[in-house]
């Protein structure tokens, strides 16, 4: 750029309209044309009553959530009904159930290409009609015409309808027997369409895609309890149980291109003459449960639980039953014991502590996360030249692995529940451990060997931590009209670490699993800064230029290459709390929640898919690189170049944050008011979510999101 000529320097770099928005002083902000005002709407209906014998409940809620992103929004539609019957002395039963019918419109996904779009352009023409390029540039199309109606449709409807039903029998005193029985059916269908003069299809022939997801599973539950209370001391109760889950799923999907008539959308496919993809398929999965289950207490004031359970997942390779070789079954044990120390005759003269327990448990519990069939491997549908023709055939996809088992989690818990002064201050304080050991996690293979990864149970991980709560009536005043004051506070700590992997203490660096650290973690070169105009001869050495960001060479073999990685975070916290007030005086009420969470590190898409720094999209306003602007923040803007050399180590920033995640003000009316107009409350509110954030990442960007 010639500062001599800036009048020639222009017009080189810059084309008509551009040159002509820089005369006028004109920018688009093309980020206001496609969003708008969000608002939500809830409506509730319900009704109840019922005899000594019969309860019954029925209810109706309707809502609406409007995005603020022009094309999303989001319908549902509920109806719940309860009823419960006391057939006799010994029979009862119930049931509940649920019908709801959800739309959403997830719309178009217009913000990369309005982020990146030319603001010296201009989205009409003299006409007032839109353009679909607002400049020469043939990767970017208008960002309005993504967002006009059924330009982009990504459409989910979905219904289900679940139920719970309950039957109980009184066999003796004590000793009952219920059955529960809960199915679920839901249907999902998701619609697609892409309309020509879109960016996804460049004023090509229109694109749709229809999905159809068929789910159904049930839940049956046997249950035996006994209870018995010996002496007036002694409290026993017994609880059986065996249960059967299963699900099944159907899906469908069809995808075609060349619509004749775009108003078509995604409903009649049969018409296009190029249909791009057919697929179809079917899961099934079962889970079978034994558990027993033993509380005993002592004076209320010891006590104990014992619970076996044994879970047998359909997912792992075997045989089905219990005592033959197979995978299938996990054994996951506990049992956790309490003392309430404020019920002991030496504390009866502290009248400040009202509660006092402590707990202390241990247990096993198993994690199944797998999909129905990955032990099995599959096949995927490839391309073959035979002899002079193509023709389909099958590879191989994913590897066998009969070995797979359960993944299971030990965990450790102390635990001391206080109430003081009246319960006025309360909380509780937790101290945990769980080791996870046969973690299902997939494993990086050499692509030489054919395939990327392999599931495997891969080793051990741990997680230590520490959670404190406390809740206090600071004040309390006058009744229930008076001024009131309540206070909730929680903090935890929590630090996650990979003790072993693939039964050893090695790193697996291509996997990103490393001894001592988090599951997730970020692992890249260090940035040290920008090289400057007085280190060009440092920087020649490394094949850089000043205005290039510069990384620390780790091993100083005076090469940067992949050995130069280090560890430098993860999205794990450090710690995180919670500060909640909450006011209210005469009717009128008042909540402020505060959250944190801190030592943390977030990596930023923006800031790589936004920042390239070419010249050829719009980029983020950064403090970049100049000879008269020496910063070592972020380097020198570079047109012949796709993104910066070591781009990725602009994109880590401090996800440490504090936000006022919520402020609630309402006001109830008075209650001789709400009785003449026939209603039992009447509550007037409003609230703002996250209001204000306070962080690192950018001046207005969330880390959380």
């Amino acid at each position: 750029y010639n500062d001599a000529d800036p009048v020639a320097a222009d017009k080189a770099l810059f084309e008509t309209i551009e040159q002509e928005s820089l005369a006028l002083g004109r920018s688009t902000d093309y980020q206001d044309f496609i969003s708008r005002t969000g608002a939500s709407q809830s409506f509730q209906l319900g009704i109840s009553g019922g005899s000594e014998k019969t309860r019954f409940s029925v209810s109706f809620n309707h809502f609406y959530d409007k995005g603020v992103q022009i094309g999303q929004d989001f319908n549902r539609d509920n109806v719940r009904v309860n009823l419960d019957q006391q057939i006799n002395s010994k029979l009862k039963f119930g049931v509940s159930l649920l019908s709801s019918l959800n739309k959403q419109n997830i719309g178009s996904n217009p913000w990369s290409v309005t982020l990146r779009e030319n603001p010296l352009g201009i989205p009409y023409d003299k006409d007032g009609k839109l353009l679909f390029r607002n400049t020469s540039d043939g990767a970017q199309t208008n960002p309005l015409l993504e967002v006009q109606e059924n330009a982009l449709i990504d459409e989910t409807r979905r219904t289900r309808i679940f139920a719970s039903l309950f039957a109980e029998y009184k066999i003796l005193d004590g000793l009952t027997y219920r059955l529960n029985f809960g199915p679920d059916y839901s249907v999902r269908r998701f619609g697609q369409f892409q309309a020509s003069l879109t960016n996804a299809r460049s004023s090509g022939t229109a694109f749709a895609r229809n999905d159809y997801n068929q789910q159904f599973s049930y839940t049956v539950e046997n249950i035996l309890n006994y209870s018995k209370k010996i002496n007036e001391v002694h409290d026993l109760n017994f609880t059986g149980l065996f249960s059967v889950q299963q699900q099944r799923n159907e899906f469908s999907s069809i995808r075609a291109s060349g619509l004749p008539y775009e108003y078509q959308l995604f409903y009649k496919l049969a018409s296009a003459p190029t249909i791009e993809g057919v697929d179809s398929d079917l899961s099934e999965s079962g889970l079978l449960s034994y558990m027993g289950r033993i509380n005993y207490g002592y004076k209320d004031k010891y006590l104990l639980t014992m619970t076996t359970r044994v879970d047998g997942s359909s997912k792992f390779s075997g045989e089905s039953s219990l005592f033959g070789k197979t995978k299938k079954y996990g054994f996951f044990p506990s049992v956790a014991l309490a003392w309430r120390i404020s019920e002991e005759p030496f504390m009866k003269g502290i009248s400040a502590i009202e509660n006092l327990k402590l707990r202390v448990s241990y247990g096993l519990t198993g994690n199944e996360g797998i999909s129905p069939y990955a032990t099995q491997g599959s096949l995927s549908r490839t391309t073959y030249s035979f002899g002079n023709s193509g023709a389909f055939g099958f590879r191989p996809n994913a590897l066998v692995n009969p070995d797979l088992r359960w993944e299971t989690t030990a965990t450790t818990n102390i635990g001391l529940d206080y109430g003081l002064l009246n319960n006025r201050i309360s909380g509780s304080l937790e101290i945990y451990e769980q080791d996870t050991y046969d973690l299902l996690m997939p494993r990086n293979l050499p692509f030489t060997s054919g395939f990327g990864s392999v599931l495997q149970n891969v080793g051990k991980s741990r997680n230590r931590g520490i959670e404190f709560s406390i809740s206090t009536m600071n004040v309390d005043k006058g009744g229930e009209k008076g001024f009131k004051w309540s206070t909730d506070f929680n903090i935890n700590s929590n630090k996650e670490e990979i003790v072993e992997i693939y039964s050893g203490k090695n790193d697996d660096v291509g996997s990103l699993y490393f001894i001592g650290q988090p599951l997730t973690v970020y692992y890249d070169y260090e940035k040290l800064g920008i090289w400057q105009t007085g280190e060009a001869a440092e920087a020649k050495k490394f094949k850089q230029n000043p205005g290039e960001i510069k990384v620390k060479d780790q091993n100083n073999d005076g090469a940067i290459n992949a050995l130069d990685r280090v560890l430098l975070g993860s999205d794990i916290p450090k710690w995180s709390g919670g500060f909640t007030n909450r006011f209210s005086y005469k009717g009128v009420d008042l909540s402020i929640f505060i959250f944190t969470r801190q030592g943390s590190m977030v990596r930023s898409s923006l800031y790589t898919g936004l920042n390239t720094l070419a010249g050829r999209y719009n980029n983020l306003n950064v403090d970049y690189w100049t000879p008269k602007n020496p910063t070592n923040a972020f380097p020198r803007p570079n047109q012949n170049q796709e993104s910066p050399l070591y781009s990725s180590t602009i994109s880590y920033f401090d996800g440490s944050f504090t936000k006022i995640r919520n402020i609630s003000l309402g006001y109830n009316i008075p209650v001789g008011l709400t009785n003449k107009l026939r209603m039992s409350s009447l509550r007037f509110y409003t609230c703002a979510q996250n209001p204000f954030i306070f962080s690192h990442y950018g001046d207005i960007l969330d880390p959380e999101q």
